[in-house]
């Protein structure tokens, strides 16, 4: 990443940012389509000195990314899987107009996000990270109930920060990062071998987000 202001951000500059940054999740696979992205909107202004946030779909794949600039400096890129739970709604701002309508681009990606050839894409490139998904851990008194810990994962809507709802398999996306014997006993809840207190640790520590329940 850049650490020195190289004039106007422009969306070319961002596409090479984010074609960089397509080995860490892909290694050399795909590598023609690392650049295959259109960017749909942008909030913030460099001229106010805010953070100028703008996100990109990918072309043909079930993939999202947000670039971010701060004082003229690209700061951070990150791409992620875009999931039937990314749809949402709305236009968000984009001052200069040069992104394509929101509410068009994402229905033509929650088409491509039902797609069964997206299911296996998940489960085969880290497109998330543990940071995309709250948690949150039955009490001590369930776990007595039902004979084991549980915990139940909720996915971040898009790059909001937001939960989202959802209560569909979500094991392909995010199995690689749990405990090792952690298993989808029913969409979005998991079975654990650890005990409430040390499921709740494991997770922070593996950089899942709790939530409002299990904070402390």
């Amino acid at each position: 990443m850049n650490d020195k202001p190289t004039g106007k951000i422009t969306t070319a500059a961002c596409k090479q940012a984010l074609a960089d940054k397509w080995p860490e999740i892909f290694g050399a696979d795909l590598a023609k389509l690392a650049k295959d992205w259109k960017r749909v909107s942008k909030r913030g202004s460099a001229a106010r000195g805010e953070t100028v946030e703008r996100l990109f779909f990918h072309g043909t794949l079930p993939l999202q990314a947000l670039v971010k600039e701060n004082q003229g400096v690209l700061s951070e890129v990150i791409i992620r899987g875009f999931a039937p739970f990314d749809g949402g709604d709305g236009e968000e701002e984009d001052e200069d107009g040069e992104g394509t309508g929101l509410a068009a681009a994402k229905a033509v990606m929650v088409e491509r996000a039902y797609r069964n050839e997206t299911f296996e894409f998940f489960g085969k490139y880290p497109c998330f990270r543990p940071q995309d998904f709250f948690f949150e851990v039955c009490s001590e008194e369930e776990a007595d109930r039902d004979g084991h810990t549980w915990y139940v994962l909720s996915p971040v809507s898009g790059f909001s920060g937001r939960p989202a709802s959802y209560d569909e398999q979500l094991d392909h996306m995010v199995g690689r990062y749990l405990p090792e014997g952690d298993g989808e006993v029913m969409e979005a809840t998991f079975c654990t071998e650890l005990s409430v207190a040390e499921i709740k640790e494991e997770l922070k520590k593996r950089g899942f987000r709790p939530s409002e329940a299990d904070r402390e």
